[in-house]
């Protein structure tokens, strides 16, 4: 009896051991590996964007691989929200908004590189579902695009 005691203990604290790290894992709000897609109306094109946050600012590329872009700018400014009134449903007050602004130098239709610059906003910034959407431009050309957080 005193033995399956004893497992039970180690098996549990080997479960505290392994799920500590990962709660952890989440990071700064811009950090990690985004999928999705831009373009203009049934026109898109697949968009993956890895961002890292090194502790003051936020770096990355786009499509990573033989073919990858470095972002040369990106920013993340926070209007701040206001919460709900004492006694009242946290659904009374208004949310912080975060706009996401990157741009790169992507390759255009003729293989050229061009500055695209896109602007967006996040949704539900501090769950595991996060998504970017927004605008992009190239010169003239303008479209949307959303990204899902990986």
């Amino acid at each position: 009896m005193r033995m399956n005691a004893l497992r039970s203990l180690h098996l549990a604290a080997a479960m505290v051991g392994l799920a500590a790290p990962l709660s952890t894992q989440e990071g700064h709000t811009l950090s990690g590996t985004w999928y999705g897609d831009f373009g203009t109306g049934n026109q898109r094109r697949d968009l993956t964007v890895v961002l890292k946050w090194d502790g003051r600012s936020v770096s990355g590329v786009i499509n990573p691989g033989p073919a990858a872009s470095p972002i040369t700018a990106a920013t993340m400014n926070i209007t701040p929200g206001k919460p709900a009134p004492e006694g009242q449903d946290s659904t009374e007050g208004t949310p912080p908004v975060f706009h996401v602004r990157f741009e790169a130098q992507l390759p255009n239709g003729g293989g050229a590189a061009e500055r695209v610059v896109f602007e967006g906003t996040i949704e539900n910034p501090v769950a595991g579902n996060r998504r970017i959407s927004g605008n992009w431009t190239r010169g003239s050309e303008r479209g949307t695009f959303q990204i899902r957080r990986l």
